[in-house]
């Protein structure tokens, strides 16, 4: 096949999507985008571990791609940075581009970003695709000054050879910029989407708190990893406060992670051990959270958080941290509560405002489904992205 002849761009297009990081919201976005880029014409193919090295029992990505039609190629990565299964991944990463003369590499995440990135460049210029990049939000963003620069750093080198980034959210796309990663013309911001009707029904919510033993209690959970990203400890430290002014409120948390004996063990010290549920990887999530009272989210940053998205999607009044990515989603006193990132008093103050005035909480949730609905689509995601994809190769055939 011809990959440009002329100043023409091939239809249908060849994308390789790459990705380390095949759980959670991740796995949920190139799942429906590739899919989604399949049924417009494109030929896509994915290159990902066959399960993450810390999946955390999140292991269907590989069956989901296959049984959806999309070839699955494996490409062992890990989750750490130095890792030499990463370097391994990038000499057999840029066999691939060589052999199957790609137009677009799309990358995923920081691993999948750094090796496609590096792999990229060892391919001759004349067989090199297009490289597009999806951090799915920046690592530099917290943690120690250290960590932080270093992070940056690499993100500043990997952007000189990156020809579009894609944002999931207008506030990242604005950190790439404000940091240096990219220039404001090589950055786009097309928001996750999803699809409403698969949601559970608002009906079937007596059913799962009656199946889980919830009985009438309020419950304020969350879905996510156990990760400094994602702070359990501010998140515990709320929890605690509302339990002191709430006598049968209930909490869940769904999901493990690498902190997960500090997060128990923690759980227990703040008087929570009977009051919790930790429940683990649960593939009924959604319906979980469907019948929850209050989602909490205490994240430090963000992509653009799927779990919010399909929490206000279910009518589920949310509070969460004001960082990168959330601030795109939740409409602070509209279709959420927003505070400050560790602010302990203000995140159990908005949840316990919920708890005290249910009228309001029946409000914001079904302000944040209707707007969830006009703002987060599918479609909307896929058609932008192939648009993307597209003008990054017109773009690349003008300047030759």
């Amino acid at each position: 096949m011809t990959r440009r002849p002329g100043l023409d761009v091939p239809a249908p297009v060849r994308v390789l999507m790459v990705m380390e990081a095949t759980i959670g919201g991740t796995k949920r976005h190139l799942l429906e985008l590739a899919t989604g880029l399949h049924k417009l014409g494109c030929e896509v193919s994915i290159a990902c571990p066959r399960i993450r090295n810390e999946s955390h029992g999140d292991t269907s990505f590989w069956d989901d791609a296959s049984g959806a039609g999309i070839p699955v190629i494996e490409l062992p990565m890990e989750r750490g940075v130095w890792s030499p299964t990463n370097l391994v991944a990038v000499r057999h990463l840029a066999v691939l581009l060589r052999r199957h003369r790609y137009d677009v590499v799309h990358a995923h995440s920081s691993i999948g970003g750094a090796v496609t990135r590096i792999a990229a460049q060892i391919v001759p210029r004349s067989m090199r695709p297009k490289v597009v990049y999806t951090p799915h939000g920046f690592a530099f963003l917290a943690g120690s000054a250290v960590r932080r620069n270093m992070f940056r750093l690499i993100e500043r080198l990997l952007g000189l050879v990156t020809d579009r980034m894609i944002a999931v959210s207008p506030t990242e796309a604005d950190i790439a910029v404000e940091h240096g990663v990219v220039p404001r013309d090589r950055v786009v911001a097309i928001p996750n989407g999803i699809d409403p009707s698969v949601m559970p029904r608002p009906e079937h919510r007596d059913d799962v708190r009656a199946r889980e033993g919830w009985g009438d209690a309020p419950v304020v959970m969350t879905v996510a990893r156990m990760t400094p990203q994602k702070d359990p400890g501010t998140w515990l430290r709320v929890a605690a406060r509302i339990a002191a002014a709430c006598a049968d409120v209930r909490f869940v948390w769904v999901w493990g992670g690498d902190q997960q004996e500090m997060v128990k063990a923690e759980a227990t010290r703040l008087g929570l051990g009977g009051r919790i549920d930790f429940l683990g990887y649960r593939e009924d999530a959604r319906e979980l959270v469907s019948a929850s009272t209050v989602f909490l989210l205490t994240s430090r940053f963000e992509g653009l958080p799927y779990v919010l998205v399909e929490a206000l999607a279910m009518q589920v009044p949310v509070v969460a941290t004001d960082v990168t990515g959330t601030r795109d989603v939740v409409r602070h006193g509209v279709t959420g509560l927003l505070a400050p990132v560790e602010d302990v008093e203000a995140l159990a103050a908005h949840v316990l405002s919920i708890l005290d005035d249910r009228e309001r909480g029946v409000a914001i949730g079904l302000a944040g489904k209707r707007d969830v609905e006009d703002r987060f689509s599918i479609a909307q995601m896929v058609s932008h992205t192939l648009e993307t994809y597209r003008d990054v190769l017109h773009q690349g055939s003008n300047r030759r």
